[in-house]
């Protein structure tokens, strides 16, 4: 019989404020829930598009290759000044937004809309993600180098400012997917996906690393939702499987949970049917992204009983981030993760 037990909140939400979201939290899902993320309101609504104005602002970057390969949404790829001159990038703004919402957070925590075992979720994006998206070819190796430093940088503030035992941290590992689809490739060598799994895996294990022990580390594996689209529609969970069985195996610290998406057209185990072989241990929580508007309630207990043939134990969430729907319509999907699952104990 398996077990599905609790939900998770990948981080984005339509929201104005994180207090919106902290009452939402309280009032739909509170019992199901270990971690609270802030919605990522304001500029960081659009997941990682607000870096490309940090990127801007260093002077060794000017954006000159145009770049479509993203749902066909044309940029400008930034490339390396031929100065000489060491790459000086800007902080990047996520400790300073995790440092204010903290704030919100305690306050929610005081006043019992946030309840005492649940801690704050704070998501930041892989720099892979980041550099692969907004840097052309040629000068992805040096800018990956630097904007890596800073987050690390922004990393050790968060945690050195957050009390250990209130904090999670998620780091969200989206474009890595499309390089193993073959949509993209991180350098002009034409490389596929498969040749660049190893320095896949070793930057995924670096980051893991940068997270403390007293911290909660999870990670969210994604394949995209712009315009509620996958950059590719995945034909399995193959890819989703490796990278968690490199973390699980390779890693060399507990990692508190994992988030797989299931696209809304899968309800068949053929698409679950590559993690059947992935050891989850017994301290990390699987949360399977099955929980849909599309098909409702029905729909999301049809992929839990396909996703059920293969696992033992998982809980639910939604495939990505909430930020790209209307706010009238959250109050009932999080009702739907909390009537397909059972609350934490």
């Amino acid at each position: 019989m398996t077990e599905i037990v609790g939900a998770h909140l990948v981080g984005s939400a339509p929201v104005a404020e994180p207090n919106q979201l902290f009452q939402l939290v309280h009032d739909h899902l509170s019992d199901h829930l270990r971690r609270v993320p802030d919605g990522e309101v304001g500029e960081r609504d659009t997941w990682i598009r607000w870096q490309y104005a940090k990127l801007a602002q260093c002077p060794q970057l000017v954006a000159e290759e145009p770049d479509s390969s993203y749902l066909g949404r044309e940029i400008q790829l930034f490339m390396l000044r031929d100065d000489g001159r060491r790459l000086d990038l800007a902080d990047l703004g996520y400790a300073d937004a995790a440092l204010a919402s903290w704030e919100l957070f305690q306050r929610a925590r005081d006043t019992g809309t946030i309840a005492a075992h649940q801690r704050f979720m704070v998501g930041l994006p892989s720099p892979l993600s980041v550099v692969t998206m907004y840097v052309a070819p040629a000068a992805r190796p040096a800018v990956l180098e630097a904007w890596t430093a800073v987050m690390e940088k922004e990393v050790s503030r968060i945690v050195d400012s957050i009390p250990n035992d209130s904090l999670a941290i998620q780091w969200e590992v989206v474009i890595e997917f499309g390089i193993l689809e073959g949509i993209w490739t991180y350098l002009d060598s034409g490389e596929s996906g498969i040749a660049t799994r190893s320095e896949i895996a070793e930057h995924v294990l670096h980051l893991g690393g940068l997270i403390p022990d007293s911290v909660e580390l999870g990670y969210h594996f994604c394949y995209g939702d712009a315009g509620h689209q996958h950059f590719t529609e995945p034909s399995d969970a193959s890819h989703l499987a490796w990278a968690a069985g490199i973390v699980f195996e390779r890693l060399g610290r507990s990692v508190e949970w994992i988030h797989l998406p299931v696209p809304r057209t899968r309800g068949d185990v053929e698409y679950f049917q590559p993690l059947a072989e992935l050891n989850v241990p017994e301290a990390t929580e699987l949360y399977l992204g099955l929980v849909h508007e599309t098909g409702g309630e029905e729909g999301t207990r049809r992929r839990i009983d396909a996703a059920s043939q293969v696992l033992t134990r998982f809980g639910v969430a939604t495939e990505c981030g909430l930020g790209r729907r209307s706010l009238d319509t959250l109050g009932s999907l999080l009702d739907q993760h909390a009537a397909v699952s059972s609350p934490l104990t």
